[in-house]
């Protein structure tokens, strides 16, 4: 079968992307930590034969969509594919071939169909530790930060390869929560394989080449459609933003040429010596190819076609494609701004497809011990106020540019010897705008017990002291922060913080920012303004921002003339 009628073609392409969500739905049931089994902070794939895309996941993480492929293209030169066999199980963590940090550990099976290798399933999670310091903000090398696992067989013909494990094992902290979420991406990837094969002998299929080569053809048609819509030209724009003690500028130029479309990151600061918060060529590329998706196809099932148009220019030793052994596990810090820089270099062209700046997610990670001696070590992950768009307000509490989700508070509680007192929108925290940027929000983390253990938070938050102003006319929202009460600190001049937590009376207050207005302020309709003010979004302080006073009005209301 070489050709495909629409119709069944839909059919056949919703098919694949329903096997990725079922392996999706195994790993969120089956994973043991919070960044995995709470934020949901991985993402699963199929692949053809030659480590193309076909579909993942819709809730995969959007940067695994893309740096996946790349890692098993990867692994593949490593691992020849004729020196594959059936039960092999593949895996590396190398920050250059796959997602751009340790934590994420790419596990993917390849799949025989009478003997011949006819695709490959994959996943990408963020596993809880990899080893490593705790204060990463210290780190200077790659080998500050944790197990480096090349390309590797953990499976070798279905038996485990014991001596792996056991390497794995010995060096995170928390080897049972670490090799269990591994486990969960090797079920996953076996319920995508058991799934594709039935799904090939259901529709007679030999090989999985002209399918995927049709809808890769079609979402490339999509996307280089897209592109043609828009006029030739450069389009550049830059964002500054502060880490620790560097300020960092991140010039961008967008190249629409035709079909064809470029970004060029052409003098990105040079990688930083210490903080990990160096981007990988691959994350970069990931992060950048990914907000032009969801401006130009957001319609679009992705997989590889979608991306052929597109093309990333990165300078090599850059914070954007840094040089090995850099420090790199916190190159979110850098990586989480290269979205916003395309946006805002769009937005005169394409105003209705882009948004303004969004607060960015606050990850807290927590070690220790409980009080009857269980080692925890987990996450609580909170996002910021969405940026604001042509099409309306920005939405509270977003995780994006992840596709995570809020970590729920009491699982975090039912799993560390940490409390959260409060957990709360911030009212004026959301840039004023035409349409108005979302809130972010504040939490309040306390050590439960005096049983003298100490609690040690480590605490990114990302964007302090770097305001980003919204979008054609809109103002930026208020900034990410923490307060430290009771606790000792280190590292609040790097890129993150590492706070002890001893006495039960010990706690921090952190706080995400909001995100970023879109349109001038004062032609927001009153109606939406008292609205805000009548929920608690906006306070009385607030409304001078979009040239209201509400006392005042209210005053003259009440003094008008009875009938």
């Amino acid at each position: 079968m070489t050709t495909f009628d629409p119709i069944s073609l839909e059919i056949m392409w919703s098919r694949l992307i329903n096997i990725t969500e079922e392996c999706w739905v195994t790993i969120l049931r089956t994973a043991f930590s919070t960044i995995i089994g709470e934020a949901q902070d991985f993402g699963c794939e199929i692949l053809d034969a030659g480590a193309n895309s076909i579909a993942h996941s819709p809730r995969s993480m959007p940067s695994f969509n893309l740096t996946l492929p790349r890692a098993v293209q990867e692994i593949l030169t490593a691992i020849p594919p004729e020196t594959l066999a059936e039960g092999d199980v593949l895996v590396t963590n190398d920050p250059w071939v796959c997602a751009g940090h340790l934590f994420d550990v790419a596990v993917v099976t390849p799949v025989f169909r009478r003997g011949t290798l006819v695709g490959l399933v994959g996943s990408i999670a963020h596993c809880s530790d990899i080893g490593g310091t705790k204060a990463s903000g210290r780190a200077r090398e790659i080998y500050d930060e944790g197990l480096q696992i090349p390309p590797l067989r953990l499976y070798r013909a279905g038996r485990l390869n014991d001596d792996l494990a056991a390497m794995i094992r010995r060096n995170v902290r928390h080897s049972a929560m670490v090799w269990g979420d591994i486990q969960a991406q090797v079920a996953s990837n076996h319920v995508g394989s058991e799934r594709l094969l039935a799904f090939m002998d259901e529709y007679g299929l030999d090989s999985l080449a002209p399918l995927a080569h049709e809808v890769q053809r079609r979402a490339e048609l999509a996307m280089r459609q897209a592109i043609a819509a828009v006029p030739d030209g450069t389009y550049r724009s830059e964002v500054r933003f502060r880490i620790a003690t560097w300020d960092l500028t991140l010039p961008c130029a967008v190249i629409v040429a035709g079909d064809e479309l470029t970004v060029d990151w052409t003098g990105a600061p040079p990688e930083l010596p210490m903080g990990g918060v160096n981007c990988t060529y691959s994350y970069a590329s990931a992060h950048t190819t990914y907000a032009l998706k969801s401006i130009l196809t957001p319609e679009i099932p992705s997989n590889a076609g979608c991306f052929r148009p597109l093309h990333v220019r990165a300078p090599e030793g850059s914070v954007l494609n840094c040089r090995y052994p850099a420090a790199v596990n916190q190159r979110t810090m850098v990586g989480w701004y290269c979205g916003p820089a395309i946006f805002r270099a769009l937005a005169p062209v394409l105003p209705r497809q882009v948004q303004a700046f969004t607060g960015l997610p606050v990850p807290c990670t927590a070690y220790g011990r409980t009080a009857d001696g269980r080692l925890f070590n987990d996450h609580i992950m909170f996002g910021g106020g969405q940026g604001a768009s042509h099409h309306g307000d920005g939405t509270a509490a977003l995780m994006y540019p992840t596709s995570a989700g809020n970590v729920p508070v009491e699982m975090f509680e039912a799993r560390t010897a940490l409390l959260v007192e409060r957990k709360e929108l911030i009212p004026d925290s959301g840039g004023p705008g035409r349409h108005r940027g979302g809130l972010g929000q504040r939490m309040v983390l306390r050590k439960l017990y005096d049983d003298g253990l100490p609690v040690l938070v480590n605490v990114l938050t990302h964007g302090e002291n770097s305001p980003i102003g919204g979008l054609l006319g809109g103002a930026e929202g208020a900034g990410p922060g923490l307060e430290i009460a009771g606790g000792t600190a280190t590292g609040r001049d790097e890129p993150s913080a590492l706070v002890e937590l001893r006495a039960a009376s010990d706690a921090i207050t952190v706080w995400s920012a909001g995100g970023s207005g879109f349109g001038d302020p004062r032609a927001r309709p009153d109606e939406l303004v008292e609205r805000d003010l009548a929920e608690g979004y906006v306070t009385e302080a607030g409304l001078a921002a979009y040239g209201r006073d509400h006392a005042r009005r209210a005053r003259a209301g009440q003094a008008a003339p009875g009938p």
